[in-house]
């Protein structure tokens, strides 16, 4: 009764969460529309205010695919979904995927050091959508012109960017819902605050122990890919 009490509070705060994060959003844009309608001073230039209603309408659609995704997961995945597969393409993919925001940033990703015998019993997907996060984490958060390593062996698979640290006492509050360590920055890069909550959810559907830590000038996101 305690847990399932506990796991009903978590849900509230998490939707809760959730209207908050889309009710600042649907504030801008339609104060934004508001005017744009009524010519109200600088807002008759429309040709600057569109774009920035447009963008804001995006960040609110991916708000919400991300809230789907998570609604899906929770809702229970398939055995029947998962299955054998080689990790090699899927992580070239999500490099591939990743290198133009890395390029907008110049940053270089290396993908050198992967095993191509790597294999795991996964919903390709989800695992897919969960190493596309944190690539994107990793190169969101990395200064210009630093270096986000990709490397998969038989039992670890890391992304490790470099030129920046976590605070320690950050590091585990990183994977709660809509948490970020530096607010204003992240809204600025596009980030939802979902990122690491998202593959969190898919690596424990998994099976997965994993890792994120600090090292020296870099942090590094570790999976162990010994299932349990």
């Amino acid at each position: 009764i305690a847990a399932s009490r506990t796991l009903e509070k978590q849900r509230r705060d998490f939707f809760a969460a959730a209207s908050h994060e889309l009710k600042t959003p649907i504030t801008i844009l339609k104060g934004q529309l508001e005017s744009m309608m009524l010519g109200i001073g600088d807002y008759k230039n429309r040709e600057k205010y569109l774009p920035q209603a447009l963008a804001t309408a995006e960040r609110m659609e991916k708000l919400i695919r991300e809230l789907l995704t998570i609604t899906k997961m929770e809702s229970g995945i398939p055995d029947s979904s998962f299955t054998e597969a080689a990790l090699a393409p899927i992580l070239r993919t999500c490099i591939a995927e990743a290198a133009p925001f890395a390029a907008e940033k110049g940053l270089a990703i290396d993908g050198s050091q992967i095993d191509e015998k790597a294999a795991l019993r996964i919903n390709e997907q989800l695992f897919q959508k969960a190493v596309s996060n944190i690539l994107a984490n990793a190169i969101r958060y990395s200064p210009p012109r630093q270096r986000v390593t990709v490397t998969l062996t038989e039992n670890t698979l890391a992304v490790e960017n470099t030129g920046v640290t976590i605070a320690e006492e950050e590091l585990p509050l990183l994977f709660a819902p809509f948490y970020r360590a530096e607010r204003s920055r992240s809204r600025q890069s596009g980030g939802s605050g979902l990122g690491l909550y998202i593959v969190k959810t898919i690596l424990t559907l998994h099976g997965l122990a994993f890792r994120l830590e600090n090292l020296g000038d870099s942090v590094r996101f570790s999976i162990d890919l010994n299932q349990n």
